[in-house]
């Protein structure tokens, strides 16, 4: 599932001078650079991709590659990973993109705090406020203190904890229902990414917890691209697609492909069937005559010598 959002192309791209030079140059290249872009956007890396990424999510040649790089259009680091050239002044950066998400939970966590409090609640806390401001208007400073001191005892450490216990208040099923959705916001976006791409959804809180693991051996581009493999595998059984935290317990990121299936075996036709045991039938039937033939005669013999 793709991230909500847009990578941006100017519209001055169709006369860039490297635009121009690459479509001439390597036609099929132009459409890896589109690729490069959207990806980025949807996994923000700013623009940094492993070979893996280029070679598996945006199958990319060889020579799409170095024509990409002559133009200038793609840079390469000294650890093998490519750049997009001048990405982050073009696009959001992950930053931004975190930024804007948080601030739009967090508007949606008020609206819906918001929508918890009912007209009737507020109804209450209004009158409650207001009687109390009513009671305490006729309370001179003298009998405020005479209340205050008359027949006081000292209150306990436990007295104060059984008072809070006595006045809490229960959560609301709405409350509850608010904390496991902020709980599922807890998830970060790379796992999210992860989680989406892998074919099997069992077991999200374990299969985080095994991707926390795996993040320490290898990163979190490497793991999609792999897992995007794994989904797209012919030869993967759905029935036995192992689940997400099996998967990267036993970094199985790893494996080679599976192995071809195996071609079905025919079965023969029913009428082919039918006709084989016609055969059968019929040459029972010859092997029937001819032996009662051979006893007729074999009877004859007999009755000649015995005369």
């Amino acid at each position: 599932m793709a991230r909500q959002g847009y990578g941006k192309l100017s519209n001055g791209f169709h006369s860039n001078t490297k635009v121009l030079k690459l479509q001439r140059m390597r036609p099929s290249a132009l459409g890896v650079y589109c690729m490069a872009i959207s990806f980025c956007s949807d996994v923000l890396n700013d623009g940094v991709m492993s070979e893996d990424d280029v070679i598996y999510q945006l199958n990319a040649t060889e020579e799409d590659i170095e024509a990409l790089i002559k133009v200038g259009m793609f840079e390469r680091s000294d650890d093998g990973s490519y750049r997009i050239h001048d990405y982050l002044s073009h696009q959001s950066s992950r930053e931004q993109v975190e930024t804007r998400a948080e601030g739009a939970r967090n508007r949606k966590r008020k609206q819906r705090s918001e929508a918890d409090v009912t007209p009737e609640s507020r109804w209450d806390e209004t009158n409650v406020t207001s009687m109390s401001r009513r009671d305490n208007s006729n309370v001179t400073p003298e009998s405020r203190w005479d209340s205050l001191t008359k027949n006081q005892e000292p209150i306990t450490n436990n007295q104060k904890n059984s008072s809070n216990e006595e006045f809490s208040l229960p959560q609301t099923p709405s409350q509850a229902e608010g904390a496991a959705e902020s709980a599922d916001e807890d998830y970060p976006i790379e796992f999210e990414q992860f989680w989406q791409t892998y074919p099997r959804k069992t077991g999200k809180r374990k299969a985080f917890e095994a991707w926390r693991k795996a993040r320490r051996k290898t990163n979190n581009t490497f793991l999609i691209a792999k897992a995007s493999r794994y989904a797209a595998d012919p030869n993967r059984e759905p029935g036995y697609t192992l689940t997400p935290a099996n998967w990267l317990d036993g970094e199985h990121w790893d494996d080679d492909p599976l192995p071809a299936k195996p071609e079905p075996t025919a079965r023969p036709s029913p009428s082919a069937w039918n006709r084989s045991q016609a055969n059968q039938d019929m040459n029972a039937a010859l092997i029937a005559h001819y032996a009662a033939e051979e006893a007729a005669e074999n009877q004859s013999r007999e009755g000649v010598l015995t005369c």
